[in-house]
């Protein structure tokens, strides 16, 4: 349910143009409607110094009307930094030009600035009110509705204000039982996150044993596999000292083998050589036994006995 915001522009003006019975060509301007010609007199009306400081509320109204809203802002805040202004009228106004940009919380500031001048300024606490439902500050908002209905009890807007406030409180009851959920979601699903997060944490341990257990029994296999490695090569290199050996032996042997061969051969002929120097020597023996003749009566001067020679070749 929406209601009007308080613009009281045109109504508060008349009656400081009534008091002012030489108008300016800017003020004459803005209360004939003409909101673009007056700005172009009123800036250059501001700027003399003997100038009437209600022309600052005239310039800022003439370009909120024309739309020209941060115009109107600067308009009044210049107004509010010159001595003589009305303050409260100012803060007021610019406040309506920062909710008419939807700047609420802006507007809310310049709002307050006029009931701290005015604790009695209707229009500025029930638009603060429409500004705090605009951003939402509920409580503070329906706070500003009681407030301006206790000071206009009668107000045209009243009906329509209390239904807002009803509607106010039954949002805060929502809103409340959201906050609450909420609360109660975010603790669920931190709880879920601290369980998931305990849980990867569980797998993390046990794939890091996991892993542990892998590196020990590859480390046990690579030390088994070495054992039987330098196993095998001990095997590998008694077998080929135990070749080796046979070899060697096998060699002496041979060579052992062809000493004997060698040596029997030797003395074999040796046996032969001495057989031999003893046949020729019995044979050269038998040949001198023949020469010698011991018998007187075969004695003779004469050698008409000659040795057999048929044997000459076995002296050779």
């Amino acid at each position: 349910m929406k209601l009007k915001l308080f613009i009281l522009f045109v109504f508060s003006n008349c009656i400081l143009f009534a008091q002012n019975l030489n108008p300016s060509k800017g003020e004459s301007l803005f209360m004939d409607n003409k909101p673009e010609q007056a700005v172009l007199f009123l800036e250059e009306e501001v700027k003399v110094p003997s100038a009437s400081p209600k022309l600052y509320n005239y310039l800022g109204l003439a370009y909120y009307q024309l739309g020209q809203y941060e115009k109107s802002i600067e308009a009044f805040a210049r107004g509010l930094k010159t001595s003589g202004t009305n303050k409260k009228l100012l803060s007021y106004n610019q406040g309506n030009s920062y909710f008419a940009i939807k700047d609420y919380k802006n507007a809310i500031n310049s709002y307050s600035l006029s009931i701290t001048a005015d604790g009695t300024y209707a229009d500025a606490i029930l638009n603060r009110a429409n500004a705090y439902t605009m951003n939402q500050d509920y409580e503070l908002a329906i706070a500003d509705y009681e407030r301006f209905l206790i000071l206009r009890p009668n107000d045209v807007q009243k009906q329509a204000i209390l239904d807002l406030i009803a509607a106010l409180q039954r949002e805060l009851v929502r809103l409340e039982q959201e906050r609450i959920f909420a609360e109660a979601e975010a603790k669920r699903i931190a709880e879920e996150e601290a369980r998931i997060a305990a849980e990867l944490e569980r797998q993390r341990l046990e794939e890091e044993r996991l892993a542990e257990e892998r590196r020990k029994e590859e480390e046990r296999l690579a030390e088994e596999r070495r054992k039987e490695e330098e196993r095998l090569a001990e095997e590998r290199r008694k077998e080929e000292e135990r070749l080796a050996e046979e070899k060697r032996l096998a060699e002496e042997a041979r060579l052992a083998e062809e000493a004997r061969l060698a040596e029997e051969k030797r003395l074999a002929e040796e046996k032969k050589r001495a057989e031999e120097a003893e046949r020729r020597r019995k044979l050269l023996e038998d040949v001198a036994n023949s020469l010698h003749n011991t018998d007187s009566t075969s004695l003779s001067s004469g050698a008409e006995d000659l040795i057999d020679y048929e044997q000459e070749s076995e002296l050779d």
